[in-house]
């Protein structure tokens, strides 16, 4: 190594060069700023002249405008005057070089030759700021006020033009004179003198400063050049220096150099004692030092060969990762290219057994494998195999850097081996999966030290990637095993909304799985609930055998996998079928079919009610994972689907086609039969017989004892009722109590045979629970083809016929007949003409007088309905009544009625007619309704009636129906103060026990018994007795119907209270009762 170099003459000679150079810099530097200030001085002296002059200008110019302005009138003139005044004003903007000629070029069309500026300045300002003195200032500023004190004269001059029009000549030639005067010349010129005498004070002041600027320019050029002639003087001395510091001449350094650039290092350089301390003997150390480095690079080369083979093994690496699909394919690449690109003699992956605790190769490559047969690697640190660099990094999850094989504490157990393969470093990196360690990747180096610091970067980033790709491959079957469940998911469906049996189903599933699961074998036990026994449903890749033998298996804790599956309703997973406990006694069947573990999974419906089992089987003992247990749940859950809906679908068939109650086939299912018959009765001219069968009074059955005896009859009728008919017969049940019969081949003779055979079974005494009842029935029969030809004309023409037997005294039955139809038609007509009755107030009120026996006062009148349609006239009440009771028309009708009734006795009333009761008949249907008594009292309120002068009829049949609803009904109305009376009595059934209990004051004797009362014995017996136990309860009684003096007497002479029929009055409009009135007006308030 040489000293610093010195060479302090040369030193000083630089630095004096360098010194003289920054002082003629600096002196150029001023020089240039000289030369400026010169054209600086120039450039204020140019502007302020024009400034100068732009003031004498524009007193020109507005000359010039006020002139051209009187001469030619022309506005143009004047509008330009105006903006030279403000432009100098700085109230416009100034045009760009205003100083030139502008005016002169602005043409009658006012287009300008340049530009304005963008922004207005008034011209004494521009001259402050232009550096004029005050005493230019003074005069500039004196100039100015006499140019604005001219402007008074050429705007007087304008103003006169501005006044004539035409201008007159005189006018014209008058202010013409006011701007070429002597006074106007003598005011110009006072503008102009100030002006000269600031241009020669702004010329000697400028050029001063001009003059000033040159004297400064010479000074600066003087110095300059001297400056350059030290420069060279410096040189030449820096020159001399040079050579001496070199040491050798320009020339041979530059050959020294070149030779050295090319890369001879090793070439010496002759020095001399003269030539220490110089640039050659700095250039010869410097070889020096060349040569050590070049042979540091060597090592640093070949480190950095090592390294990038390391980075290619990296990258090959990363590339097998990226092509791989799981790790059997990505290992033994993973150590090939550790090998083959990464220097390596060896390297192996090792995984852990967790159950023996011991390290075993997986994947390994290099030229000796034979170090891996019988390697024993442990992660116990108790055994010494377990001690080495591989257990080390498993156990303490780090990697082991082993530099030196042969001398390494923790490789003393596999260094004999180690030296056999050349074995000089290794290297042992823990591998990772889901956050814990799963093996090592282990590497073996024939070089010592072979891991340096980058080395071990690489490498440990080499594990890290392959900790990624396990990740990677993690997730990826993930993906692929979703995919499949998903797939699966949809096969199953698919099965499901196939429409296949469900044994079709069970196999597709079966079959589905096992194609999914390797070496898989499943299978579908369903349990019978009735012998708690499991019942193979699909297996159909398990032997005969062994199906055969699980067949009808009880259930139980510990009975195989399945049985106790069933029987505890959990998940039963048997990793070793040979060595579980619940296999005891399956063992040898087991090994027989090449079983090795059972995975099974209870099939539960709602509630967690077992319904089978669904199994894997594989052939060698096997624990599953949570994705073989995830498709389990899934296929178990799957065939619950499928079973649930089976039976769903089987119950919607069973509903769709059959009574839920009966069991007996529906409408539609009457109607596919029925299409059937008729397409046979067709082609062989025979025929068919519908019947249609209601039960009588079965809604009683229903209203006293509850729905549930009600079904339990009908239960037992059903059966009846299919013993009755033929296999090829047709029961149905409409609903209710009504069942249609389809006999096909059966014509009027056998249609009458069957439905007496059917009456007499319906008759035949049932026991329910504890009732004993009894049941009769009305049968309507049409038959095929002279009643109808479809299920609709046979229905309708049957169920007239059904309704004729109800009429003509039930438990019968009737053949269909025309009169039938057109009654039917007669019926269907009316009820249509009747819905719009009351809208169209064809319904009236009649009234017929009730008169006290012993007075023959008037002491009440009855409502009675009738109803005059413009076509079919005067319907009779006993046809239209029952028509609006059927179809619920009544309770409008009902209201109607009482109001109507009520309006007219209050009317009547008003009227001053002595006050009587106004009877109103009460429907069935109307006196079911709960709301009846409010609405009734509310009408009242109403219209103004006291509740004392309403008395509503009902009829017995109707109170004997539920007398205990009409008890609690009647009492609210006898809490209203409103009368109620029994109608028709002696024609129903009346309870002596209830007919106390009603709260009701009258009860009307039918005019059924009074018709033939004076000829008749027995009516004459149930009149007396009607009378006599109305007085015996307290009540009064009414007679109806009365229509000659001998029925008078004879109820009088027994009693009765009051009469009502023809002998006094028929039933009158209310115009007609109001004339009979007014003529009975007399005896009515004379009596008692």
């Amino acid at each position: 190594m040489v000293k610093a170099l010195r060479s302090p003459g040369f030193t000083t000679s630089l630095w004096l060069t360098f010194a003289v150079f920054v002082g003629f810099t600096a002196m150029f530097t001023l020089y240039v700023r000289s030369e400026k200030a010169i054209d600086r001085a120039n450039d204020i002296r140019i502007q302020s002249v024009l400034l100068a002059g732009e003031l004498r200008q524009s007193s020109d110019d507005l000359t010039h405008m006020a002139r051209s302005y009187v001469v030619t009138g022309h506005p143009i003139y004047k509008q330009h005057y105006q903006e030279i005044l403000d432009i100098r004003d700085g109230k416009a903007p100034r045009p760009v070089d205003y100083q030139n000629v502008y005016w002169d070029l602005v043409l009658a069309d006012d287009r300008r030759p340049r530009p304005s500026e963008d922004r207005a300045a008034p011209l004494l300002d521009l001259m402050r700021t232009a550096g004029f003195s005050d005493t230019e200032m003074a005069d500039l500023a004196l100039a100015k006020t006499r140019s604005d004190a001219l402007t008074a004269i050429e705007r007087a001059a304008m103003a006169l033009v501005d006044q004539a029009e035409p201008i007159a000549d005189p006018t014209r030639m008058r202010a013409s004179q006011m701007v070429h005067d002597a006074a106007y010349h003598q005011a110009k010129a006072a503008i102009m003198e100030p002006i000269g005498s600031a241009y020669q004070m702004v010329e000697n002041r400028t050029q001063q400063t001009v003059n000033e600027a040159i004297s400064t320019a010479m000074t600066m050029r003087i110095g300059l050049i001297a400056l350059a002639a030290l420069q060279v003087l410096t040189l030449l001395f820096a020159l001399r220096n040079l050579n001496r510091a070199l040491g050798v001449s320009v020339e041979e350094l530059h050959s020294h150099m070149v030779r050295i650039g090319g890369g001879d290092f090793r070439t010496a350089i002759p020095l001399t004692a003269k030539q220490d301390n110089s640039v050659i003997a700095w250039l010869a150390d410097m070889q020096c030092r060349l040569a050590s480095l070049e042979a540091e690079q060597l090592q640093a080369e070949m480190r950095a060969r090592r390294l990038t083979q390391l980075y290619a093994a990296l990258s090959q690496c990363n590339q097998a990762i990226v092509r791989c699909a799981n790790q059997e394919e990505l290992f033994p690449i993973i150590c090939r290219d550790a090998v083959l690109f990464g220097g390596m003699t060896m390297a192996w992956i090792g995984l852990v057994d967790e159950s023996a605790r011991t390290v075993k190769p997986v994947a390994g490559y290099g030229d000796s494998m034979d170090y891996l047969n019988q390697l024993e690697i442990s992660i116990d640190p108790n055994l010494p195999s377990g001690r080495g660099p591989t257990g080390i990094a498993i156990r303490e999850d780090r990697p082991y850097w082993c530099q030196d094989f042969q001398n390494d504490p923790n490789t003393a157990t596999w260094r004999d081996r180690a030296t056999e393969c050349y074995v000089q470093a290794s290297a042992a990196l823990p591998l990772h999966r889901d956050g814990r360690v799963i093996g090592s990747f282990n590497l073996y180096s024939g070089q010592l030290n072979a891991f340096d610091d980058d080395a071990r970067n690489l490498l440990l980033e080499m594990a890290m990637d392959i900790d990624y790709a396990l990740m990677g491959f993690d997730r990826e079957e993930e993906r692929r095993r979703n995919q499949q469940a998903e797939q699966f998911r949809g096969f199953m469906l698919e099965s499901l909304n196939s429409g296949a049996p469900l044994s079709a189903i069970l196999i597709d599933v079966v079959t589905k799985l096992e194609s999914i699961i390797a070496d898989s074998r499943c299978s579908v036990l369903l349990l019978d609930e009735a012998t708690q026994q499991l019942r193979l449903a699909a297996a159909p890749n398990l032997p005969e055998f062994y199906n055969q033998a699980v067949d009808g298996l009880p259930i139980g804790a510990g009975v195989g996998a399945c049985g106790n599956t069933a029987y505890t309703g959990q998940r039963t997973i048997v990793a070793d079928i040979q060595t579980h406990p619940y296999w005891a006694a399956y063992r040898d069947i087991a090994r027989h079919a090449d079983l090795g573990c059972c995975w099974s999974e209870p099939i539960l419906a709602n509630g967690n009610r077992v319904l089978g089992t669904f199994a894997i089987y594989r052939s060698y003992p096997a624990e599953p994972d949570r994705y073989h247990l995830q498709l389990l749940q899934m296929a178990a859950d799957f065939v619950t689907l499928a079973i649930e809906r089976k039976k769903a679908e089987d119950d919607i068939y069973f509903l769709a086609n059959f009574d839920p109650l009966t069991g007996l086939p529906n409408r539609a299912r009457l109607n596919e039969h029925l299409k059937l018959a008729i397409g046979i009765a067709k082609r062989t001219n025979g025929h068919l017989a519908l019947m249609f069968l209601d039960l009588d009074h079965f809604k009683d059955i229903n209203d006293t004892l509850g729905h549930t005896i009600g079904d339990a009859l009908l239960i037992e009728l059903a059966g009846r009722l299919k013993q009755v008919l033929r296999d090829e017969d047709t029961i149905t049940r409409l609903g209710g109590d009504e069942f249609i019969f389809l006999l096909p081949g059966t014509d009027a003779t056998g249609a009458a045979w069957v439905a007496q055979k059917l009456l007499d079974t319906i008759a035949a005494a049932y026991r329910i629970d504890q009732y004993d009842l009894t049941l009769t029935a009305s049968i309507g029969i049409a038959i095929y083809p002279g009643d109808g030809d479809d299920l609709e004309a046979l229905s309708r023409c049957a169920d007239t016929a059904m309704y004729r037997a109800k009429q003509e005294g039930r438990h019968g039955a009737r053949f269909f007949t025309p009169e039938m139809q057109a009654s039917s038609a007669r019926n269907l007509q009316l009820l249509n003409a009747l819905r719009s009755a009351l809208e169209r107030d064809e319904l009236t009120l009649h009234y017929q007088p009730q008169i006290a026996a012993g007075s023959r006062r008037l002491i009440g009148a009855e409502a009675l309905l009738r109803w005059r349609h413009p076509e079919l006239g005067l319907v009779s009440p006993a046809e239209f009544i029952p028509l609006a009771e059927e179809s619920g028309l009544i309770l409008s009708i009902g209201e109607w009625v009482i109001r109507t009734a009520a309006r007219q006795a209050e009317s009547w009333r008003q009227a001053g007619f002595p006050p009587f009761i106004m009877a109103v008949n009460v429907s069935a249907a109307q006196f079911k309704q709960p709301e009846l008594p409010e609405l009734v009292a509310d009408i009242l309120h109403e219209v103004g009636l006291p509740a004392e002068y309403l008395e509503l009829e009902l009829t017995e049949g109707v109170a004997m129906h539920n007398p205990q609803g009409v008890i609690a009904m009647m009492a609210q109305f006898h809490e209203r103060g409103i009368r109620m009376s029994i109608d028709d009595f002696g024609t129903g059934y009346s309870s002596l026990s209830y007919l106390k209990k009603f709260k009701v004051y009258k009860l009307k004797i039918d005019q059924s018994f009074v018709r033939d009362l004076t000829s008749d014995q027995e009516d004459k017996a149930i009149v007396a007795a009607v009378i006599s136990l109305a007085k015996s309860l307290g009540l009064k009684t009414i007679a109806e119907g009365v229509e000659t003096v001998e029925q008078l007497d004879y109820l009088h002479q027994q009693g009765c209270d009051e009469m009502q029929g023809y002998l006094f009055s028929k039933p009158l409009p209310a115009e007609a009762f109001t004339d009979w009135l007014r003529a009975h007006a007399e005896p009515a308030s004379s009596g008692d």
